[in-house]
Parts: structure tokens; sequence; C-alpha cells
């Protein structure tokens, strides 16, 4: 009878909740369940499935225009194809801008909006509303008026915009084309507006322009050159070398872009070339562009050497001609960013140096990061087609840490270059040359791609400044030693091909084989790993193994076809010259332009995967392993757009090359072509493609039960028309025997390849080489697998947890012994002894322990296990049941640096508190837990330790996660001394922290319990490290949690949604051991007596969601579980209270 009654709720129910997701635009769809965390945005800064948790904001920034046209947003279910984008524009909306994953924001009525959601492959339809137009840190600014700047949609005359603008009080409005799709206007007004501006109809991103940009700041040229002895001391040489390799830069122009030059200095008079606009330098001149412009192409005429005979003015390019511009204020103009490229490629510059940017800290992929991927494109949009141009730009002086760039640093299709050391301040060379200097940025971009994309020497560099010659420290120097590393191969790409290399072949050249600084320094003195990393990108630029290579051993496909939709491939065939070398592949592409928001929206937009396939397996751009060599497995990188391969120490045989489109959604060639396309550029390293033949299997590994046959096709690939034929031969396992359907055969044929098995031979995989040899004798291999099983597995015997145990983990480990001949097992795990109730399941389980995700606590579960092999399943076993434990599970997030390794410490604590708790370790590093790993759990301790430099505490991207659970519900207690000393107060510290002020390393020696720590008293600080602790003042909404001996020293702030957190501006390890269970207890009281943010959240994990309804069909007529009313028994009242609240609790 109550399996009836809960088959009829549970359909009640589920018709209910259909109803409840249709009104919210959005169909369900049977991969929620497997692909839950690929579906969440990020906008506002608020991290979301817009589906299963919508984002929470204040109302006043959730409006969007319901009676006319709107921005909105449409999300598919998966890679996009272009039918699907027809079939939006159909239904009333205009795709405007790609949103990773799967989102368009789209111009059109609210019946458009929701006419969408009856799209096959449509998940779900809702408003792009104001905010996430403005960042959380614009939406509080003061009365005060500030330079600001919009993007508008086209869809709405700019006039009438301006117009609005100017009723809302602004003043000194200019606007600008930006594209096809949007103006930028710029204008001066108050900047508690913003709300308003962010309401009018078409405006799509409102931002304030920002205040602290501005400049950034022969012995190098060797270490480009790579001429330096085992001792990395560098001696003189470079014209000499230059001269033996014949280039020199000449017919090269680069743009020097910069605060001007002194144009008539000894070693730079005749580089220049005539300028014609707005940005040309003129009589302008400067210490900064002089040395910048010095570095790029000074000639050394002068003969001015330094103390150890190096030319003191000679560039990396000294036969290049320069451009002189100067980049203010025309970057302050609306498109500013984009008119100094139009300018640099009209005057006949390829490229451009630019040791400057509009913003010296993280802005994301805003405005002017558009701007420039716009121009990289197309410089020149009154000529037809795409006038391409690469840019190369100095990271911000971040000086280490953790995504401490500015903007455009973000751009995705520019080069942006990191410094490394090169002389002291007396000017003696520094034999740590293969060090990032201290000066220099690390990435990643707010976003999580990667950045920088190359390093080169720039703290202190030598070279001209007004009337003579001077060192200087700065990625700014660094910078211009790649834009003459950029002359010096467009000079070499020409000679040999008789046109110009596009932006990205010269990205993907100059990457592929820079040098690898694992084991050196990076900025804030820690260990570089291997490339490609956020510290030194792919290295420090090496020119020698960019230009000096052995003939016909560089293979360059610069545009060797177009992309036109997901699922298209390109693909070459090529060997290496010498085997006894690695082999390096490097795939880029300029991409589809971003969407120009800011913030840590993602901003990739069309996804290639590059792939490398030899007969020892398949590589993945960018998977690399612990010795910075290429390994097979791993995922697809699907951020970056530079993606390596590098097969070493040695090379394999013969490779295939393929680039494959794995998510085509956007027009990566506007001017060309439809709405979306893709073009890239790929060079290989070390590479053959002489006349020869190919030998590959499909598939390369299958299975079989014998006594049995096993079919496998065989490929003899034909290269550049070679036509000799070829035997093949195989000599597997005994018992199996290989034979093929035509032998030998002409390259260029398929042939089938039968394995037979018979019954002696042992379960188990079997693996040999297939071998093609030609009449030449030349031959080609590759990997052949098959795995054999004899029969159906026997029965798997559980072990843990046992049946009936109780307080089980809530994240419990099964274990069980398996049967004879298993290969995999199938988990299932369920609320009920039957598959009616199952709440997870995992049917490729490769060992015989699992770890399942977090469960309900306190909550029954039945589990059970079956086997299988190649001859099938076998039996399951019978079910197990265990109850989880009711104690509070919680995340503890070790962000420390491990000297000391203070982790012990919590573990210990919370042991004694008899809390049970899952560990996160960053490992020194932005391996940070995202929202969606957050969510389970009802508290987050991260601690920090000893921790200083750039790492301490969450990085921008852990804010962003850390602020959508506080608002979803979540607490937090952070514990770090150096927190506030890394990152200064943010956003997050101050709106969900409640940080007022700070004053770092303060040495607070004691603390004194307050508000609910009050029942600590006096607390005498001992710590375990440097003494490095702050004093904290409470913002107005927030309460101070501990006074100290030098000041307030923690406070917390509650949420509005339910949510709460605690930031402790000292040690919590530096407590004595009895205080620190007495804050526990404190901790355990602030979770417990928070008030129910939603009586329907059964669980207490912050949403109303399916476990919830499952819990009470589990306790359907009994008072035993989710009784939300608390009447005594659990009914279809209780039921209709958790449909009622579905979602987020608020």
């Amino acid at each position: 009878m109550t399996r009836n009654i809960s088959t009829v709720v549970l359909t009640v129910m589920l018709s209910l909740g259909l109803s409840m997701f249709a009104f919210a635009n959005a169909k369900p769809s049977s991969k929620e369940v497997a692909n839950a965390n690929s579906y969440a945005l990020t906008l506002g800064e608020r991290t979301f499935d817009p589906l299963t948790a919508p984002a929470v904001m204040e109302t006043e920034w959730t409006q969007s225009i319901q009676n006319g046209n709107d921005l909105r947003l449409v999300q598919f279910d998966g890679p996009i194809q272009e039918s699907w984008v027809e079939a939006m524009v159909e239904s009333g909306l205009t795709p405007i801008q790609y949103i990773h994953p799967f989102t368009y924001i789209t111009w059109g009525n609210a019946n458009a909006r929701d006419e969408a959601l009856t799209i096959p492959h449509v998940r779900w339809t809702g408003d792009f509303v104001n905010g996430y137009k403005v960042l959380p840190k614009w939406r509080n600014l003061s009365d005060e008026p500030i330079a600001i700047k919009l993007l508008t949609y086209k869809g709405i005359e700019t006039d009438r915009t301006i117009e609005q603008l100017a009723s809302l009080g602004a003043v000194r409005i200019e606007s600008a084309k930006m594209d096809a799709r949007f103006d930028v206007v710029s204008f001066t007004a108050s900047g508690s507006n913003f709300l308003d501006f962010s309401t009018i109809q078409g405006v799509y991103t409102v931002q304030p322009k920002p205040t602290d940009g501005g400049l950034r700041s022969e012995m190098s040229n060797q270490v480009n050159a790579g001429n330096f002895d085992e001792n990395n001391t560098v001696y003189p040489g470079y014209e000499q070398w230059l001269n033996e390799i014949g280039l020199s830069g000449e017919d090269v122009i680069v743009a020097i872009v910069d605060g001007g030059s002194d144009d008539n200095h000894a070693d730079l008079s005749g580089q220049f070339v005539a300028c014609s606009g707005q940005s040309c330098g003129g009589s302008s001149s400067s210490s900064h562009g002089t040395h910048c412009a010095g570095t790029v192409g000074a000639t050394g005429n002068s003969g001015s050497t330094d103390s150890d005979g190096f030319l003191q003015g000679q560039g990396v390019a000294p036969g290049v001609s320069l451009l002189e511009q100067v980049y203010s204020p025309t970057f302050q103009q609306p498109g500013g960013m984009t008119q100094l490229m139009v300018e640099s490629r009209q005057n006949g510059s390829i490229a451009s140096s630019n040791s400057w940017g509009p913003a010296g800290s993280p802005q994301g992929y805003d405005i002017d990061t558009l701007e420039v991927d716009i121009a990289v494109r197309d410089a020149d949009p009154d000529t037809e087609g795409n006038q391409q141009f690469t840019y190369v730009l100095a990271i911000m002086n971040g000086n280490g840490g953790t995504s401490t760039q500015g903007s455009p640093d973000e751009a995705k299709n520019i080069i942006t270059v990191g410094s490394t050391k090169m002389r002291d301040g007396s000017g003696n060379q520094y034999s740590e040359i293969n060090d990032v200097s201290s000066n220099s940025a690390h990435g990643p971009c707010l976003d999580g791609r990667t950045i920088p994309h190359i390093v080169a020497p720039g703290c202190q560099t030598l070279s001209t400044t007004p009337g003579g010659y001077s060192l200087m420290c700065g990625t700014s120097m660094a910078c211009p030693q790649v834009a003459g590393g950029v002359a010096l191969f467009v000079e070499q790409y020409r000679n040999s091909y008789g046109v110009d290399p596009t932006p990205a072949l010269i990205k993907a050249s100059l990457t592929a084989v820079a040098t690898d600084l694992s084991g050196n320094s990076d900025a804030d003195g820690g260990t570089l790993g291997h490339p490609f990393d956020a510290k030194q990108g792919w290295g420090r630029m090496d020119l020698q193994s960019v230009l000096v290579n052995p003939a016909d051993s560089v293979r360059y496909y610069d545009e060797p076809i177009v992309l036109e939709q997901t699922g298209d491939e390109w693909s070459t065939v090529i060997s290496p010259l010498d085997p006894s070398k690695p082999m390096k592949i490097m795939l880029v592409w300029t991409d589809a332009i971003g969407h120009g928001l800011g913030g840590s929206t993602p901003a990739w937009n069309n996804d290639l995967d590059l792939t490398v396939t030899s007969g020892l397996g398949t590589y993945k751009g960018n998977t690399f392993g612990s010795q910075g060599w290429s390994v097979t497995g791993g995922n697809a990188d699907s951020k970056n757009n530079t993606e390596g391969v590098f097969l070493g120490p040695t090379s394999p045989g013969q490779v295939t090359v393929t680039v494959t489109a794995a998510n085509l959604n956007s027009d990566g060639i506007p001017n060309v072509g439809d709405g979306i396309d893709q073009d890239f550029a790929v060079v290989c390293y070390n590479a053959s493609a002489e006349p020869g033949f190919s030998v590959s299997v499909s598939p390369a590994s299958q299975t079989v039960c014998a006594p049995s046959s096993v079919e496998y096709t065989v490929q003899v690939g034909q290269i550049m028309g070679y036509d000799l034929p070829v035997t093949l031969s195989a000599s597997p396992e005994s018992g199996i025997t290989a034979t093929f359907s035509s032998n030998p055969v002409l390259p260029g044929t398929d042939v089938t390849m039968t394995l037979t098995v018979d019954s002696t031979v042992n379960d188990g995989s079997f693996g040999f080489p297939l071998r093609g040899t030609s009449t030449d004798q030349s031959y080609h291999e590759t990997a052949v697998q098959i795995h054999v099983s004899g029969m159906t597995p026997g029965d798997a015997t559980l072990v843990s947890p046992t049946n009936g145990e109780t307080e089980v983990a809530v994240a419990p480990t099964l274990h069980w012994v398996p049967g004879s001949g298993s290969l995999l097992w199938q988990v299932q795990v369920s609320t009920s002894a039957s598959e009616s109730g199952i709440v997870y399941e995992n049917d490729q389980v490769e060992s015989t322990t699992f770890q399942l995700p977090l469960l309900d606590s306190d909550t029954p579960y039945f589990w059970r296990v079956n086997a299988s092999n190649n001859c099938g399943q076998g039996s399951w076993t019978d079910w197990w049941t265990f109850r989880t434990t009711e104690a509070m599970t919680i995340l503890l997030v070790d962000d420390d640096d491990n000297s000391p390794d203070v982790q012990s410490v919590y573990q210990q604590l919370l042991d004694d508190a008899g809390v049970i708790y899952v560990v996160h370790d960053t490992n020194n590093s932005n391996n940070e837990p995202t929202f969606a790993e957050l969510q389970s759990y009802p508290l987050v301790i991260w601690f920090t330790g000893d921790e200083w430099g750039g790492f301490a505490g969450p990085g921008s991207a852990g804010e962003v996660a850390l602020a959508s659970y506080i608002d979803a519900g979540g607490h937090v207690l952070l514990s770090s001394q150096d927190y506030l000393y890394d990152n200064g107060l943010t956003t997050f510290g101050q709106e969900h922290l409640g940080i007022a002020s700070f004053t770092s390393d303060v040495n607070q020696s004691s603390v004194t319990g307050a508000d609910i720590f009050e029942g600590l008293g006096s607390v005498s600080l001992n710590y375990p490290f440097t003494n490095y602790s702050d004093e904290v003042n409470a913002s107005s909404d927030a309460l101070v949690t501990f006074t100290g001996s030098a000041g307030n020293a923690a406070v917390r702030k509650d949420s509005e949604h339910g949510g709460s957190a605690i930031f402790l501006g000292f040690p919590l390890e530096a407590m004595p051991a009895n205080s620190q269970a007495l804050f526990m207890d404190a901790i355990g009281d602030w979770i417990g007596t928070d008030s129910e943010p939603c009586p329907a959240d059964c669980n207490g994990d912050g949403v109303v969601n399916v476990s919830d309804m499952l819990s009470i069909i589990d306790g359907w007529g009994t008072s035993d579980g989710c009784d939300t009313n608390e009447d005594g028994i659990i009914d279809v009242i209780d039921l209709l209270e958790v449909v009622g609240n579905w979602g987020a609790c608020q």
C-alpha cells in the first residue's frame, strides 16, 4: 500500500515540477543528471545553473523589458549545431554573443524567448537582466562624477540611447562604431547611476573607464638567440648570429605604441617610417618609448658598448622599420583601442609593441579587451576582407601573486608577454636568466584561461633612451623583445613562402619551441613547473629554435581549411625528421570575439581540439605529464586557443595530426562565409612530410568472448603519391591468429584484418604490433589490442559498509571482493531495496573500491554491485543497507603552503569535535573548489597557514564561487593572516565577509571573543610561524567577532539569503587546543541557530530539489523524516511545501 501511495505522489510531484520548470522557461532533459555541472553560467559574478539553481541577486538587478525587444538568453543542451541557431533565428531571436556553456545572448521580445523553448535542443531560455550588465563592484559607487563607457546594441538607435543618458545627467557624451553589433558610448556621470544606465533598452554592458592604466615599466638579444654557455653566461656576437641566419627584420614594419621615441638617437636614426593619423608620435619623446623602440629595432650603428663589450643600442631586429604612435589620449576615446591598431595597420605595420595598458588591475574580458581582439582579426575595417594584425602586449607588472594582470591582458588573440631576469641594477648579468622576474604578473585570466603566453628578458635590460642608454626593469622591456622576434619570423616566412603569416601562425611558431623554465623560480620565488602555466606561459622565447632549423624540418599549416560546423576535422600525416629529438606541434586559432562584459564570465567561443595519434596512442592538446611531455589520456582543453602536443624526449614514428571542431558556435572569420566558422594555424617542429605511407588500424582495441573472431580495418595511407606495395604482418599471442583480406596492398587501400581467438587463450588483454613493410624496406607500425574473456564473470562479494551498518560517512567508500573474470563493475545506490529509488549509479567502475559522492545525512541507503566482462554481465549481489551519520560533514580547504603543513591541526580539531570532513587541498595553486563542489556542504573552513605572496586565500574565481555559495545559504569560515595582504580588500571581502577596512601585519598577540565567540574570553596566541596577523574592521552591516591586542581581529556578516561568513585576520591554529574546542562549539551553534531558510529543504543543502522529494516519499505516512509543517505525519501537505519552494532557498 505504501508503495502505491509513493508512486502516486511521485507522479503528482513530477507533473507539478514540469509545470514549474515550464513557467521558468526551462525544459527537463535526460542529460541533467549526467551533466549537472556542465551547464553552469557565470554572469554578473554569479555562477549558477539557470535550470536548477537560478542566480540570486537583489530585485533591482533582475530587471528586463517584457513589452518589447530586449536582450534574452537561450541555452542549448550541448555543442552547437548551425541548424539549431537557424531555428532560434526563425523563432524571432537574433544571436548577438555566445557565452559558454552553449548559450547565446540574443535580441527579441518575450514571446520569441518563450517560443524558443519549443525548439529541439533548447534547454532553457530567460532574460539577460541588468545585473549581468554591471559587475557587483560597480553597483554601489558614490555620487562623484566618473568617466564611464557602455556598449549599446544597434537594434536600438544609438541617438536614442544618448538622449536617455543625457536625461540621467550624463555629459561629454561621445560615441563610435564598435562592430556590426554594437556602438561604444563614453560619457561622464555620477557613479551612483549605474542602475539607471543598465535599464536603458539595448544597453549591453556598463563599465567605468579604468584610472590605473598607463606605461608598464645587445645582452638580452643573445639570451633570445640562445647564445650563452653552460653557466648561463652570455657572450657578445648577436650581429654575427643575425648575419649567419640572414635575418634582420628588413622590410618589416613594427609599430611602437608608447609615450613617444627619440627619433634622432644615433641608434634609431632612419629607423622610423612616416606616420599618418591622430596617434602618430610627432615630436613626442619619452625614455620609456625610446627604450622599447631600441629593444625592437635599434641599429647599434653608434658602436657604443657596455663594459662587457655588448652593444648598448642594438635591437632584436636591427633591420626593421619602426612606426611611432603615442597611445594617449586615443585609447580613452570610444573605440580608441581598436583605432590605435587600425592606424598601425593602415601605416603598413604587421605588428605592434604595446608596453602599456588601459588598466593596471584585473578587469576580465572587458570592453577594451574586446576592442583589441576585434582588430587582431581585422585592423582595417574599411578595406574588403580581413586585414589581420599581431598585437604584442606586456602583461602588467603585477609582482607575482595570482591573477595580477591588467587589461587588455586577457585578450585571446594577442601575445601576452611576461618578463625574466637579465641584469641587476648595476648592469651585472644574472646567472638566473631562466627565473621569472619578481615584477612580472601571474595569471590566470579571471575566467581561468592561461596567461601570459610567453616570457622574455625584461629585468633589467639595457637599451636606448633620449641622448643615451639606460637599464630598465619591467614587462615593458620584455614585450619589445618578442615584437622584435615577430619581425624576424615574418621576414623569414616572407622569404620562404612569399606571403605574410597570420597572427595565429606567428603565435604558434614562437610558443611551440619556447624554453621550458621548469625548476627555476616564478615571480614569487616559488618553483616553476612545466608549461603551459600561468607564470611562464609556454616558456622563454627562443629565437634559435624558431628560426634556425634543418631544411624541411618545420611544417607550417596556415589556414589550411575553414571549419564550418561542429564535428568538422582537418588532418595531416607527418614523421620526425630526427627521431632522436622531440617533435613539437602547436595549434592556435584567432577565436571569435568574446563578450566584453568583464569579470569572470568565460570569454572563449569556438572550441577546437588538437589530437596527435601515433602507434603509441592518442595525445590531446595541453595534456602534459610530470616530465613536460605529452601523455595519453586526459581531457581536451576547452578554454585556451593555444594547444600544444610535445612528443619527447625522442619522437615516435609517423603521427597523424588532427584538428577537430569540438564546438563551433560563433563567426570566427567575420566578413567571410556565414555566421559560424573558424580558421586556424598549426606548426610542427622536427616534422617531415616526404613521400611515404602510413599504417593505422580502426578500432585500435576490441573485445571478444572466446572462442570467436573479430575484425579490424587496416588503413594503409598514401603520402605525397607514394606507390610501392606494402606487406602487412602481425604476431599476436599464441591461440590468436591474424589474417588479411588482401596482402600485399598499395598505399591508399583499406583491408580487413580478422583476429580469431580460440578457447586456449586465457582471460586478459593482449597487445601486439601491426607492421607494414614496403618493397624499399621502409616500415611503419601501429599498436593493436584485443581483450579476451572466456565466460561471464563470477559474482562479487560485498564487504563494506556491512549490511545494516549505521553511522556511515556521508561520502562512504564501498568495497567488495571480485568474482572470477571480472573487468568492470556496476554500482547502484538506492533509497529502497529496488531500482525505483536509485539516487546514484555508475557502470564504469574499474576498481573494487569506490567512493560515493556526498549523500544525505542520517538517511538509509541500499547498495549492490554486479560485474561485467567481454562475455556479458554477471548477477547482481543482494541489496545491502546502511545508514549515514547525522554528524555534520564540512569541507576543509587546505590553502597553506606546507611550510609548515597545518592541515593536521584542523583535522585534530574536527576529529575532537566529532565532525566529519572532506579535504580539498589547493596544493598551493588556484585549484580551488567550484560552486558546484561547495554547495553540498553546510560549512566550508578555509585556512592559509603561513602562505603569502600571492596565493593566500581564494583567488578571483574562488571568491565568485564562495559568494554564490553564501548567497545560497552556505557558511564560510576563512582563517588567514595574509589573505588581505595578498589580495587587498576585494568586492567579495566587502560584500560577503563584511570587511570595511584592514591594516596588515599588526601582530596580534591575543584576542578576546565577542558576538558568538563571547564565551571564549581572552585568548593568548602562540603562532607556529611568523606572526603577520591583521587588524580587521567590520562594515556597518557586519559584526566584530574578536577584538585583539592591536585592534579588531575578526568579523562576521550574515547574508539576507540565510548564509553567513566569518573572517579571522589571525590563524585559528595559533589558539591553544582548549580555546579551539570552545571555538568549534560556537561554530556549531552558529550554524545550528541560524533561522531555517526554507523548511522544505529536508537535507539542509540550501536547495529544494529531487533529494528532498525523495525524502518525502521515503517517510510517507510516518512522522520520521521530512515533516515540513511538523503536524506528525508526512503527507501531501509536505509534498506541496517542497514543490512550492523548488530551487535555491531564499
